[in-house]
């Protein structure tokens, strides 16, 4: 079995998926995607001119990197050698999906909400379920996360292939 790990900051989510993927003895490989549509979201109105539109895509993609940065260390302390780490650039449900094609997952594994990005504005999850070509398992991202056990706390949805 082979399973994605959507990344975003959620230590429960990441948990979650290590705890999966040892139990089935999956093959596991996190992605974390740099949001790069920063450049869309802040449009081309009376900023576009000025330095200050430039300044506020400057600050969002250096907030990004720090994220990555951030994100991929937490969890490469959580995960054993055989996870496999990716990174992509692009509107965060699109890389999703496109690596879910090309690497032939059979599990999409992710926060719910997901809190990448601009994805924290958008609908993710949604846009993930209609699309997915693969059973897509969502956690539900809160403080106080209790065991896989409690359905209360998990969210699971199968998309047929």
């Amino acid at each position: 079995m082979k399973i994605l790990l959507a990344l975003d900051p959620s230590t429960d989510t990441m948990d979650e998926a290590l705890r999966f993927a040892t139990e089935k003895k999956a093959d596991l490989t996190a992605l974390f995607v740099l949001d790069s549509t920063w450049n869309d979201y802040t449009g081309h109105d009376w900023l576009s001119g000025s330095g200050s539109r430039a300044d506020f895509l400057e600050y969002a993609r250096d907030a990004e990197i720090t994220s990555e940065t951030d994100i991929i260390a937490k969890f490469r302390a959580r995960c054993p050698s055989a996870c496999e780490i990716k990174t992509a650039t692009g509107r965060v449900t699109d890389e999703i999906l496109l690596e879910l094609t090309e690497g032939k997952y059979e599990l999409l594994i992710m926060s719910h909400p997901f809190r990448r990005g601009l994805e924290m504005m958008r609908d993710a999850a949604g846009v993930i379920l209609k699309q997915a070509n693969c059973s897509v398992y969502l956690i539900r991202d809160n403080q106080s996360h209790r065991s896989a056990s409690d359905v209360g706390d998990l969210l699971v949805a199968s998309i047929a292939t």
